[in-house]
């Protein structure tokens, strides 16, 4: 539990709010901002990580996992950057992608459920910071 809760804005459990804090203090605006950046460069990110895999293109895949890790860092959830970190060290052992399938998957289902939660909290910041204008 956060020690934020006087804060006008409750993070989801999903998001370290401490980390956000340290990132942005208490400015809900720009943090809107940075979560609505993630939003708008999310599916291209992803993107490239499925076609890099499917074309067994080890190198392509972990800069494309290289590159999305940096954002989960902009929305407070450091836990799905440390799993970007370790799906991309493994690409440097693989000899193929076949040998990541079930990392692979994790890390899909990973980057799905830290998208539904950055939806969800950038709905509950744009609602926030529309209430408190």
């Amino acid at each position: 539990m956060s020690d934020r809760t006087t804060t006008s804005f409750i993070f989801s459990d999903r998001i370290d709010a401490d980390y956000i804090f340290n990132m942005y203090e208490d400015d809900y605006l720009y943090i809107e901002t940075m979560f609505k950046t993630v939003l708008d460069h999310f599916d291209a990110d992803r993107s490239g990580i499925l076609v890099n895999f499917q074309q067994n293109d080890l190198e392509l895949l972990r800069k494309a996992v290289h590159k999305i890790k940096p954002t989960f860092g902009f929305v407070g959830m450091p836990d799905v950057l440390e799993i970007c970190k370790a799906f991309e060290n493994k690409c440097y052992q693989a000899q193929s992608t076949k040998e990541l399938e079930i990392d692979y998957k994790n890390l899909l289902n990973t980057l799905e459920d830290a998208h539904q939660a950055i939806i969800n909290e950038h709905n509950k910041l744009v609602s926030h910071n529309r209430s408190a204008a």
